[in-house]
């Protein structure tokens, strides 16, 4: 992959000590989202992975594991842009089971319920990258029509939610935030009529191409504040992220609806 050696070098540090702190329980380290699309921005896009363990972690490996990701983190600026999370083999789609994650916005490892993300597996399953353990089409579950569904229909509430949440926040996270959401809305609709996954930038260019037009200015203006990855919020860019996610929603509901899968 052509990517950054300092972040190449914290995946083969992944690779080599995970293993080991994990021994016996680890069955494999996978890498999905951009850096699987070869559409890796080293200015936005974040390091998505995924560990999968044959049972949770228990405390002396969750010690271990939050201690190297706050080492690595003084030495490597790269973690500051990972999303991990620690998955249970044969529980990806149980929203029942545990998960560990380490996410940049919190820095530092933390417990919880798992969202069952079907979307991830479906990405591992056709691009993901095996940086260690079983071999990524392998290890994936299959993903039923219905359960697609339902995962687009979740991220679409999810998203409405934080826009809900960041209304009248005119900080620069809320300004990077409405930007992700427009581009993961474009995506979230792209699966709805393909049935299929597709990086942001694949899914701006289909959007461009297939919304009306009243909808193409919101989307050039959240491709070209994502790139910029920095600065405030406007009333303007608030009101536009939630009516096109409002449009979004529709029109999926639609296809799903009209869908003989669904």
């Amino acid at each position: 992959m052509n990517i950054p050696k300092d972040l190449s070098d914290l995946l083969q540090a992944m690779a080599t000590d995970f293993p080991a702190m994990l021994r016996g329980n680890l069955v494999g380290i996978y890498l999905w989202g951009s850096l699987t699309y070869d559409a890796f921005d080293q200015t936005c896009s974040d390091v998505d992975c995924i560990g999968v363990t044959r049972r949770d972690l228990d405390d002396r490996e969750f010690s271990g594991l939050d201690e190297w990701f706050k080492n690595k983190g003084e030495q490597n600026n790269w973690v500051r842009r990972i999303d991990m999370r620690f998955v249970i083999e044969h529980e990806f789609l149980d929203k029942a089971s545990r998960c560990c994650g380490f996410y940049h916005y919190i820095g530092k490892l933390v417990r919880h319920g798992s969202d069952g993300n079907p979307i991830i597996w479906m990405n591992i399953a056709r691009s993901g990258i095996t940086l260690w353990g079983t071999d990524s089409k392998l290890i994936s579950p299959h993903v039923s029509d219905q359960c697609l569904n339902d995962a687009l229909l979740l991220e679409l509430h999810y998203l409405e939610h934080d826009l809900t949440s960041n209304a009248g926040d005119r900080s620069e996270k809320a300004f990077i935030h409405n930007a992700y959401a427009v581009l993961t809305a474009c995506r979230i609709l792209y699966s709805a009529y393909h049935r299929a996954l597709a990086s942001k930038d694949q899914a701006y260019g289909w959007a461009l191409e297939t919304v009306p037009a009243m909808w193409r200015t919101i989307i050039q203006a959240a491709k070209e504040n994502r790139l910029k990855n920095t600065g405030s919020t406007t009333r303007q860019l608030e009101q536009d992220a939630i009516r096109f996610l409002e449009f979004v929603t529709g029109e999926v509901n639609r296809i799903l609806e009209r869908s003989p899968q669904a």
